[in-house]
């Protein structure tokens, strides 16, 4: 009994480690890179939402409209957790000042945000509604369009 318990246990470790060993990390997308992000994952979400994420941006698959979903599933929890936490400060389009390098915007508060993100929002989204709803300088910043939460998008690492 023993001896069929330490096979299962370790053939369950060795198909754990495939499969883990097989899901390549997401690449989000390099800042100031032109054009749209490469969609390469979905979250489902429980109000029945579908996300597109590329690792950096998260965007309410309605407004991203890609012509194909990605295959891969990513889980939600996180996301879930980071649209509803509380945040410290919020700006909009217009607060965010360009770096002469073209790579990001930085918030009033100082977070440099991707630039190839920022952009390609400004084309999906009416400008006039966005709102960007921060905590710290590497935490998720709360992409807010028409009062509802559209997506989460992660700072530039300095």
């Amino acid at each position: 009994m023993r001896h069929t318990t330490i096979r299962t246990t370790a053939a369950v470790l060795v198909m754990t480690v495939h499969v883990l060993s097989a899901q390549q990390p997401m690449k989000p997308t390099t800042p100031g890179t032109p054009g749209d992000p490469t969609w390469q994952g979905i979250l489902r979400m429980r109000d029945g939402r579908t996300f597109v994420t590329d690792g950096g941006l998260a965007i309410d698959a309605a407004l991203a409209k890609p012509a194909k979903l990605p295959d891969r599933e990513v889980s939600a929890k996180i996301l879930e957790d980071y649209l509803g936490a509380a945040h410290k400060d919020e700006c909009g389009f217009k607060d965010l000042d360009a770096a002469a390098s073209g790579r990001t915007f930085t918030t009033p508060s100082g977070i440099p945000l991707n630039a190839t993100y920022i952009n390609y929002l400004r084309r999906i989204l009416p400008a006039a509604s966005v709102r960007f709803r921060m905590t710290g300088k590497m935490q998720p910043v709360v992409v807010v369009a028409d009062g509802k939460v559209v997506g989460v998008l992660m700072p530039v690492a300095q």
